[in-house]
């Protein structure tokens, strides 16, 4: 079979060949620009949020972070249904793989400070590490808590249960 390039991605092998026989340029520039029209769309969504959320903030009587009240309104959105997760999934995913690139500023700006770190260096190392830790627990005990959750609702439902059947 001979191998294709993905037109969007360029990397050999991504795209399979069509039953019905190459498809033509166009339509695949048409698919690729909907596919960048909605991810626009649904960064767009996901930039709205941030600003509801520091808007937000702004009015509260509490001084809150705007990109914490930000996610906790996308968490509601998504939880009450009023915004599906097909709505900004691509623009979360694409956030989400590229994460560590948005800790580089705070990166170089940590470096810029050195001298302000030298004399609490072992302090600083400590909150590093506890704060990790904290993290840590406070991630699995979440997992663990829905794991339970969803466990439980599928028993309710009787549908076949979730992760511990399949093991």
């Amino acid at each position: 079979m001979k191998q294709q390039t993905d037109a969007v991605s360029g990397v050999s092998g991504c795209a399979s060949a069509p039953a019905h026989g190459d498809v033509s340029r166009r339509a695949k520039a048409g698919r690729a620009g909907k596919r960048g029209a909605r991810f626009a769309a649904q960064l767009a969504l996901v930039v709205a949020v941030y600003g509801a959320g520091c808007a937000i903030a702004s009015v509260l009587p509490v001084r809150l972070p705007g990109n914490i009240v930000g996610m906790v309104l996308l968490l509601v959105l998504l939880g009450t249904g009023l915004l599906k997760a097909r709505h900004v999934g691509d623009a979360c995913d694409c956030l989400l793989d590229n994460m560590s690139l948005f800790f580089i500023p705070a990166g170089v700006a940590i470096m810029g400070c050195v001298s302000l770190l030298e004399g609490n260096a072992l302090k600083f190392a400590l909150v590093c590490v506890i704060t990790t830790v904290i993290v840590f627990l406070a991630t699995s005990y979440t997992v663990m808590l829905v794991s339970r959750l969803t466990a439980k609702r599928v028993d309710a439902t009787g549908v076949a249960r979730v992760a511990d059947e399949e093991a």
